[in-house]
Order: C-alpha cells, then structure tokens, then sequence
C-alpha cells in the first residue's frame, strides 16, 4: 500500500494582530536556537566519538607489535606475489628452487598470520577494536543527523525571518498611523491656542516630541529668547604677520530663554513641568515652533520660578540644544615618509592660550574634568569666582 504524504499548511500572516505576530515570531525564533543547540551538541558527539577513535587506533598499531605484523605480512604477500609469477614463467629447471622458496614464504606469512590472530584475539586488543567500532558508528548517526538538522534550521531561521519581517511591518504602519493621528492632534491643539484670547491661554511657543509618540504639546510664552552659533575655525600660516583660515565646522548651536507655563493651579503647572522635565531626562528628541523653528533639539538646561502676581503661571528657564548630524571622514594613509618625522624636533614651542566658552551648566570642576586641568589654576587664571561664572563668558583653560 503506498504511503500518503499530507502537505503542510501554511500560515498566513496577512491581517494578524501585533500581539499574535509578536508571540509567534518569539516562538519561531526559540526554535532556531533550539536548532542550534542541537547542532552544536550533534557536532560534540561527533568530536568525542573521533577522539575514542584516535586513540583506539593509538592502542591497535601500537601494542602487541600489530603493527609490524602487519606490514611483515604485507612485505611476505608481496614476495609470494612475485615468486609466483616467476614460476609461471620459469623453465623446468629452476621451478624447483622456486617452489622451495614459496613453500618458505608460505610459512612465514602462516607463522605471522598465527600471530597477528594470537594478538587479535587478546581481551585489551577485542576491548579497544569493540569500542572503536562503536565510535565509528554513533559518529555516522551524528553526522548523518547533523545535515538534516542543518537543513531544518535554515528552513526554521527563513520561517522566523518572515514572522518578524511581519511584525515590524505591522509595528511600522501602527507608529506611521499613530504619528499621522498625534501630529493632526498636536495642529489641532496649537490652531485652538491661536483662536484663544487672553493671558493663560496665549503662547508663543510650541514644544513637542520629534516622533510624535504623543499628542501632547507645551504651549509657552516666551521671553528675551536668544539664539547662538558656534564656529570653529582651522587657520595655517601664510607668513609670519598672516594667517588664513582653511575651513571651518559648526561646533554647537543654543536656544535659551524664559518660558511661561500657564495652568489653573500651582499643582497643574507642577505636574506639567515634572513631564517637561522628563523629556530632559529621558534625552527626548524635540520640535521646537517659535522664535527658533527647530526639528530636532533636546533640552540643554531647565529651572523654574514663581513671580508672586501671576500665581497661575509657571517661568521656566530653558537651554535648548541643537542637534548637530554628525559628518564622518576617514583619513587616507600616506605612503610616504617624511624625514621630518624620524628626525628628532630640537627646541621648545611657547604654549598657545586656549579658552571655552561657559554655556548653561558648565563649571570650573566641569572644565577641569574636560581639560586636565586643576581648579585652583582655573580660579587663579581667571577673574570670575568659582561659584559665579556668568553664560557666555570665555574662561581660560590652557
């Protein structure tokens, strides 16, 4: 009777949810680390039944002379071999001595037959050959499993890839739905802002989540805001009394001022700046809509205050970084060798003075960690008093 082959049914993924995705990709990937697992167990099988192998081969030439045996053997099967085809050719006259010379070859090779089966039967001789043969066989079976686990496993990993191919597909239209739907929102909330009359309702300032995980947004007043670049510039010397400037880079880029939190009571307010805060915390990339349009920017600093009239609005002062992209170049290596630098330099240069420019946030001990520098020296090579070093400044480290 022939046997029925009943196909495999094939999952479909089409229109699963994330949770069920999620699940099911953790299981199939589970089962490609059991895949592997078993793999690596098959190929220590078959690693330890070799060395059982090698080293009953060790024992079996080794002891009891086998191995001389048998090539004394060979050497005799040989001679026999050309003696015999001596006598075919021979003429009467010398088949006689032949003949003798084959009769005592034939005893030779009886008399090392006899020992070479005297050796073989020896209990250590059966032990080792018994063991070497079971070696043999269970590094076949492994060998022989290993290849069909081999090509589960690439079956499994392919399997595994398309579940979580499926899962991040899905995970990807859920946040492209869910930023549509928060970024509409967050519009939607700034529009109604704009419309709205009045002190605790107006702003100036929009601040909210660069991914849009959140429809929330801060709507803020903003006061004596101020925005800064900074350039750095690489010179070379084109004489002694001239200097030019080769190319420059964007070193930071700052937005500060004092914002104003609106709420119904101190509490509301506090609430809301705890979340604020958060963002900082949790290095939240932003988008920032006033008197800077920014796409990406993270909250450099914060504070907050109270003026005593205006109970329900909360000042905070707030630093916003840019966010630089950073540019990656490799450096080619030059093939050449310049003397100049397997001659040894001979004289001292004067040490140029060298100085940073205080943000929000930096002090004397911040500068000393960067720089290697004590605070002691800080304080003696600069007028501004550890404890109050304005913004802006530049303070001497070199």
């Amino acid at each position: 009777m022939a046997k029925t082959t009943t196909k495999k049914k094939v999952v479909s993924l089409k229109g699963r949810s994330e949770a069920w995705l999620s699940k099911e990709s953790g299981k199939k990937a589970a089962i490609v680390e059991q895949d592997a697992t078993q793999i690596a167990k098959l190929r220590t099988t078959m690693n330890n039944q070799k060395k059982i192998m090698d080293t009953a081969d060790d024992f079996l030439k080794k002891t009891n002379g086998y191995n001389s045996q048998k090539e004394a053997y060979d050497a005799v099967a040989t001679q026999l071999k050309a003696e015999r085809a001596k006598l075919a050719k021979a003429k009467s006259k010398d088949k006689k001595s032949i003949n003798a010379k084959i009769k005592s070859l034939q005893k030779q090779q009886t008399s090392i037959a006899t020992t070479i089966k005297n050796i073989s039967n020896s209990a250590e001789y059966k032990s080792q050959w018994n063991k070497r043969k079971a070696a043999k066989l269970k590094g076949e079976q492994a060998a022989q499993t290993l290849i069909a686990k081999q090509a589960k496993k690439a079956k499994d990993k392919d399997t595994a890839a398309k579940y979580k191919k499926a899962l991040n597909d899905k995970k990807a239209a859920a946040h492209k739905k869910l930023v549509k739907k928060n970024s509409a929102a967050i519009q939607k909330k700034i529009k109604a802002s704009k419309k709205a009359k009045g002190w605790n309702k107006g702003y100036t300032t929009a601040v909210y989540r660069a991914d849009k995980k959140t429809s929330r947004v801060f709507l803020l007043g903003e006061v004596s805001p101020s925005e800064s670049v900074e350039q750095n510039h690489v010179t070379h010397s084109v004489d002694a009394k001239d200097t030019r400037i080769t190319h420059g880079n964007r070193s930071s880029k700052q937005l500060s001022g004092t914002y104003y939190l609106h709420g119904k009571s101190f509490r509301e307010m506090d609430k809301l700046y705890n979340i604020f805060q958060g963002w900082q915390r949790k290095n939240i990339e932003l988008e920032v809509r006033g008197f800077s349009r920014w796409n990406h920017a993270y909250i450099s600093s914060i504070g907050k205050t109270m003026d005593a009239p205006l109970k329900n609005v909360l000042a905070i002062p707030i630093t916003f970084d840019y966010e630089m992209r950073a540019h990656i170049k490799s450096a080619k290596k030059s093939k050449k060798k310049t003397k100049a630098s397997a001659s040894k330099k001979r004289g001292s240069t004067k040490s140029k003075k060298a100085y940073v420019t205080i943000k929000s946030g930096m002090t004397y001990w911040w500068i000393s960690q960067k720089y290697g520098v004590s605070i002691s020296w800080l304080e003696k090579n600069n007028k501004w008093p550890a404890r109050a070093i304005p913004i802006g400044v530049k303070v001497r480290y070199k």
